[in-house]
């Protein structure tokens, strides 16, 4: 029975790799395409550089595209960092395109705060603390 669950569970982590490189393929088609109707937007804004709601229209379409392009890369390098990457974009594209209250603000700052706070101590102590150059290596090994 064991040795068919590892077969089904092997069958399965093959079609999870394959699903997602399709998403990942239909991924880098879209963000193409909606880095070259980029264009559209951004002659939308210049035409109205006066009107502020021109801007936010014009932010709000590249900060998604960048949200994609992490999405992307997420899927592509998965990893804490890649999520957090992810997870900074979504939150700061809510409180600059969306109108938000000051609760609502604060509460932003807080989670991008928390996601730099987690960046630095959490994933840092799987990095080396400090790495020595060149030369210092070399000095050691005499």
């Amino acid at each position: 029975m064991s040795a068919l669950l590892k077969k089904i569970r092997t069958v399965m982590d093959k079609i999870s790799v394959v699903l997602e490189l399709i998403l990942s393929a239909i991924l880098i088609v879209v963000t193409v395409m909606a880095i070259i109707f980029l264009k559209t937007p951004l002659l939308e804004y210049i035409a109205n550089a006066s009107d502020s709601q021109a801007l936010l229209a014009f932010i709000t379409y590249v900060i998604n595209i960048l949200i994609v392009i992490e999405l992307f890369k997420m899927l592509c390098i998965p990893g804490t960092d890649t999520v957090l990457e992810v997870m900074t974009f979504v939150i700061v594209r809510h409180m600059i395109v969306q109108e938000t209250t000051a609760v609502e603000n604060l509460l932003t700052v807080i989670a991008v705060v928390l996601i730099i706070l987690v960046r630095k101590f959490v994933l840092e102590e799987k990095k080396p603390k400090f790495r020595l150059r060149d030369k210092d290596r070399e000095d050691e090994e005499t």
